[in-house]
């Protein structure tokens, strides 16, 4: 199969090319390579290096012509959202429909998009959250994943096209640029390797669920690999408060480590967790990692990078 993955050389994104290239896939990649952040591009992918909106980009689409779009690359900050909501609905909203224009355009069956469950269902009541639609987003960017979902639905309805959401919890794990959404364990490990003090958000009690890299882009395979239209969770389905991942960390590091608590951040969800029944029904797919192991292999990998 031919697959085009925007953000190919970024954190989950470049972890998924590395699992299509081993499956034996044909794997092209559009990533811009602009952020002052380390990349990882796969030797034996094809690289186009530019932004998912890039005028270029209806070339490659008529020259490629890919079987299946896996759409990752985003405006990644929340806290950005808040601050430029116009800026987050061009690149989450207008120009992801431009992108899936262009695959529609050239024949492409299967449009996969990485959402986020956390950022759409807000402080919603139910815990695990199944995949519930009176969602009330409490950020503009949870807004724009939101938004662009309503359009996938109607591509799926009047143009016969195959799209799957996945709406991830906070994904975690080698290879995350310390400052997008979900990206709190990346940040307090560098905290703990450069021996500044971490910072808390709020009192610490707010809660995410963490999904291990590994398990994220497995979802996204068996979903490239099925048949399945619609949308599902996908997360460890496990609630856990941010002063409790921290001492967990710090475990890991084996030392006491300097803390500060600031005032909560606008858009940020109170607590979050996702039911992930769903995907284990239509996708055949389960969490593999627990927290524990995650944790290590992700401290591991940012001590020796």
């Amino acid at each position: 199969m031919k697959v085009l993955v925007s953000g190919g050389s970024g954190f989950i994104g470049s972890h998924l090319v590395d699992t299509l290239v081993a499956a034996g896939h044909e794997v092209i990649v559009v990533d811009h390579h602009k952020r002052k952040k380390r990349r990882f591009p796969n030797p034996a992918a094809t690289l186009h290096k530019m932004s998912f909106h890039h005028p270029a980009l209806s070339e490659i689409f008529r020259l490629e012509r890919p079987d299946a779009v896996c759409h990752l690359a985003a405006q990644i900050s929340v806290t950005h959202s808040v601050a430029d909501p116009i800026m987050d609905a061009q690149t989450n909203i207008v120009n992801s429909v431009a992108l899936l224009d262009l695959a529609r355009k050239s024949g492409c069956k299967t449009f996969i998009f990485a959402s986020s469950g956390g950022a759409i269902y807000g402080d919603h009541e139910i815990r695990p959250t199944p995949e519930v639609f009176d969602s009330a987003p409490l950020s503009p960017y949870g807004v724009g994943k939101q938004s662009f979902e309503h359009y996938l639905d109607f591509y799926r309805k009047h143009h016969a096209m195959r799209s799957a959401v996945l709406r991830f919890s906070n994904v975690y794990g080698p290879r995350q640029f310390s400052g997008g959404e979900a990206s709190v364990i990346s940040i307090f490990i560098n905290k703990l390797i450069s021996g500044d003090p971490a910072v808390i958000f709020g009192d610490g009690s707010a809660t995410r669920d963490y999904l291990y890299v590994a398990d994220a882009v497995d979802a996204l395979a068996k979903t490239l690999e099925s048949s399945f239209n619609g949308v599902v969770n996908v997360s460890s389905g496990e609630e856990i408060s941010v002063v409790e991942l921290w001492k967990k960390l710090k475990a890991i590091h084996g030392q006491d480590h300097p803390v500060e608590f600031h005032q909560q951040r606008t858009g940020e969800v109170q607590r979050s967790c996702l039911s992930t029944t769903l995907a284990k029904e239509k996708l055949g797919w389960q969490p593999k990692t627990s927290l524990e192991e995650g944790l290590r292999k992700t401290y591991e990998w940012f001590k020796t990078n």
